[in-house]
């Protein structure tokens, strides 16, 4: 996403693609592993506490997303409005940066951060395994 910042369709069409392609390809990842997690915590979550919670933990990832998602299009509304944009006119320089930079720079740096805290998630393979075969000790309720 970082590096869209540098073309547009206009000027280089081929790399335009090829990095959106390649954008896309990646965040489809990132989007997969943070549903893949869930099932994941729910057991961690067990194991450590004795409470399975299933379901709180698929509503609040489905409320994060819909509290971004509005938050995200209210502050992008907000800072185009604020550098004056204007419905089905030909937009300012500063409103075109601030659009450019809403798809690129900005969510860029955001799965760069999602990626470092998914690299200190340390719930692997090995340790899942593990918390499956102790609960599975435990009596059913």
């Amino acid at each position: 996403m970082l590096i869209l910042y540098f073309f547009n369709i206009k000027e280089s069409p081929s790399m335009f693609y090829i990095f959106s392609g390649l954008t896309q390809f990646f965040f489809s990842g990132f989007n997969t592993a943070i549903y893949a997690i869930i099932p994941d915590c729910a057991e961690y979550g067990q194991w450590k506490t004795g409470l399975r919670n299933d379901g709180f933990q698929y509503a609040f990832i489905s409320l994060g997303n819909k509290i971004g998602m509005a938050l995200g299009t209210a502050l992008l509304a907000a800072m185009l409005g604020k550098f004056g944009y204007t419905a089905n006119q030909q937009q300012n320089e500063a409103v075109l940066m601030v659009m450019k930079h809403a798809f690129t720079t900005i969510p860029g740096i955001l799965w760069i951060i999602t990626a470092i805290v998914l690299y200190f998630y340390r719930l692997n393979k090995k340790l899942y395994n593990e918390i499956v075969q102790e609960l599975h000790k435990l009596p059913s309720s």
